[in-house]
Parts: structure tokens; C-alpha cells; sequence
């Protein structure tokens, strides 16, 4: 493939920022489920920082998939990754006690 587009490093960074806020909500939730209920505030600090990163990763995201003459695939990813990391957080926020 002979081009000059190339991935942008933002929309590798909203990639990655995607994957670890997802991870730290997957391991909030289960290790609140393993406990019983009773959550240390570790789980608690964890998913507010997973809801940080993915807010971060989402603008990243877009950032990237509007520079021209390069490949969104990355930018796309991070913002699908992103999006899904704030519905769990949003879910998590509202969730009947």
C-alpha cells in the first residue's frame, strides 16, 4: 500500500484509553460481584477514573477521525470503545439501589 495516510497517534491513544476504561469497569463490576455488594472504594475510584479516561478517549477519538488525509479506523474504534465505557458508567450512575 503505497500512500501517505497514515494512523494519528490521537486515535490510537482514544484506542487504548477505550480499552483500559473497559477493563476497569469489567473489573469493578466483577469484583463487586465476587464481594457480595460491599465495594471497597478502590472499585469506586477505579470506575471514576475509567469514566475519565473514556470521556478523554472519546474526544480524542473525534479529534481524529476529523484530520484529513489519514485513516480513521483507530478513531472509529476508540470512539465505539469509548461510547460503550459511558453507557456501562452511565448505567452503573442510575442503577436502582
Amino acid at each position: 500500500m503505497f500512500t501517505n495516510r497514515r494512523h494519528p497517534y490521537i486515535g490510537i491513544m482514544s484506542a487504548i484509553l477505550g480499552v483500559i476504561s473497559l477493563i476497569s469497569l469489567i473489573y469493578g463490576i466483577a469484583g463487586s460481584y465476587l464481594l457480595n455488594g460491599e465495594v471497597p472504594m478502590k472499585f469506586g475510584v477505579a470506575c471514576a477514573l475509567a469514566t475519565l479516561y473514556s470521556l478523554v478517549g472519546w474526544f480524542l477519538g473525534v479529534m481524529a477521525v476529523r484530520i484529513p488525509d489519514s485513516f480513521r479506523l483507530t478513531g472509529i474504534i476508540g470512539i465505539i470503545l469509548n461510547s460503550v465505557s459511558l453507557l456501562i458508567a452511565a448505567f452503573l450512575l442510575w442503577i436502582p439501589v
